[in-house]
């Protein structure tokens, strides 16, 4: 439930919109924003905390009294939130490819650049492709289970999220710490 111990105490509370307290609007309101704000980050907790959040801006920025239709600002208030929250999503997942990307790199990009395979690179690729697979190994169950869903059966962290149960941010984590895992492996390698 929302924490109104967030809120301002310097604005008095006896505000209200056509009668009604800002306490009373939340709890009028809560629901249908809430699902306003999951329909589109789907992620339940995620969307509570958006409406949270517009509920404390609401209050800090504008008059109660004097605002015609709460109900609008706020649904706007929350629009807004919902399209920041995306593009940090996509911003951060953005990043971590690249990171990705620029750290694993390079074990397939010798085997294509020629149409006939050498013997000494065909071994240090399978040489390489080992220690991959040894640095895998190490990782802890869960991590080596989401990096393998993700990079090679391209599952988003979304879907990897939806399947498994477990929250994108920590997604995320495990992500990273197997990039991480993998570029330490084959920085030691060379």
């Amino acid at each position: 439930m929302f924490d109104w111990a967030k809120l301002k105490t310097d604005k008095p509370q006896a505000s209200t919109v056509r009668g009604r307290s800002l306490e009373e609007l939340f709890r009028l309101q809560r629901g249908p924003l809430i699902r306003f704000a999951a329909a589109r980050l789907k992620d339940d907790a995620e969307a509570e905390e958006i409406v949270q959040e517009a509920f404390i801006r609401f209050q800090n920025k504008y008059d109660v009294a004097n605002t015609a239709s709460p109900e609008a600002l706020l649904a706007r208030i929350i629009a807004n939130l919902v399209i920041d929250k995306v593009r940090e999503r996509n911003a951060r997942a953005a990043r971590e490819d690249a990171w990705g990307k620029a750290n694993t790199a390079g074990a397939d990009d010798d085997m294509s650049a020629s149409v006939s395979v050498d013997p000494s690179r065909a071994l240090v690729a399978k040489q390489e492709l080992a220690a991959a697979m040894q640095a895998l190994e190490e990782l802890p169950k869960k991590t080596r289970q989401i990096f393998l869903l993700h990079r090679f059966e391209e599952l988003s962290h979304a879907e990897i999220s939806e399947r498994t149960g477990i929250p994108k941010s920590t997604i995320e984590k495990h992500m990273i710490r197997a990039i991480k895992a993998l570029a330490i492996s084959r920085s030691q390698r060379q």
